[in-house]
């Protein structure tokens, strides 16, 4: 009898325990379309950015953006084409870390000169059809530099895109 009743006992436990313990399942957080397809557009629009700009320029390099522009803008034509309301694509010019950000004297400084390189581009997309009023521009100086690379060197003189809230 003293048996039987310690094995009840260690299974109504075991039967506690198991259920006190039990995690429950939740639902898998929904990620909105919206934000998938902008994720999405950012991982395609990461992988072309426009280069080649010389120091202190913000001329668009004509052979860079002739090669950028064949394969480049359809994925941004058809980016701004699906962007869901309240986004934006924005053209990000960059600048290397030489020079003050802001002006200083006659030196225009590294955040006006990511600005016209910026408008430049999108000046660029403009001339070849690509107009929206879901696009945008702005310079954003030296303060995005690519990783592993010399913050001074001429891979950071870039344009890039990016798909951001309004």
């Amino acid at each position: 009898m003293k048996k039987l009743v310690t094995a009840i006992t260690i299974i109504i436990a075991a039967i506690f325990i198991v259920s006190c313990a039990k995690e429950q399942v939740k639902e898998p957080e929904k990620v909105g379309v919206d934000t998938n397809i902008v994720q999405v557009s950012n991982e395609q629009l990461a992988k072309y950015p426009v280069t080649g700009f010389a120091y202190k320029s913000s001329k668009v390099p004509p052979q860079s953006w002739d090669k950028w522009a064949k394969v480049a803008a359809p994925v941004v034509k058809g980016i701004l084409d699906k962007l869901p309301e309240g986004y934006a694509l924005e053209i990000r010019g960059h600048t290397d870390g030489r020079g003050p950000e802001t002006a200083e004297g006659a030196k225009p400084g590294n955040m006006k000169i990511s600005t016209d390189r910026a408008k430049a581009v999108y000046d660029s997309l403009g001339k070849a059809g690509i107009t929206s009023p879901k696009l945008t521009y702005r310079g954003v100086g030296s303060s995005e530099p690519l990783s592993g690379a010399d913050p001074k060197g001429a891979e950071q003189r870039r344009v890039t895109f990016q798909v951001v809230p309004k």
